[in-house]
């Protein structure tokens, strides 16, 4: 062989050594980007869904107050008339998933106002994160809060 096909082959070859070594380093970085992307788009899934439950417990609560103001008072009219029927499948499985509303009717203007709670691994949910190589998912819990005005 002459010198110039060799120095062609050495190239070729310290050209594949660089690619898979840039590979080996960057392959394990952009599949944990990837992950983290994928997981932090899921909570915010949860926590849209939790929001838009908590916004129909309170319509719900405010209309029902405004048929009988006794239902500020009744945990369990409460959960029959209005939290057992919100459900958002993996997210919002049980009443138990709402707070006692907080109902204002003295205030200006008079409100109510419900939290709907997701914590992994209760009330029939599923583990998030899943898979869960940090052990996360025993304390993650997601809340948000809805206020509506009674009518």
């Amino acid at each position: 062989m002459n010198s110039t096909k060799v120095s062609q082959v050495r190239e070729r070859g310290a050209t594949i050594v660089e690619t898979g070594a840039s590979l080996a380093v960057f392959l394990p970085i952009l599949l944990a980007m990837l992950f983290v992307v994928i997981e932090v788009s899921t909570a915010f899934l949860i926590k849209e869904s939790l929001a838009q439950g908590a916004r129909e417990a309170a319509r719900a609560l405010a209309v029902a107050y405004g048929n009988n103001p006794g239902i500020a008072t009744s945990r369990s009219q409460q959960n029959a008339q209005v939290f057992d029927t919100i459900r958002i499948v993996n997210i919002i499985a049980s009443s138990a998933q709402f707070s006692n509303p907080v109902f204002s009717p003295n205030a200006n203007p008079p409100t109510v106002t419900v939290t709907a709670t997701f914590t992994s691994n209760q009330n029939g949910l599923p583990q998030f994160p899943n898979p869960d190589p940090l052990h996360l998912g025993a304390n993650f819990k997601l809340s948000s809060t809805s206020t509506y005005r009674l009518e």
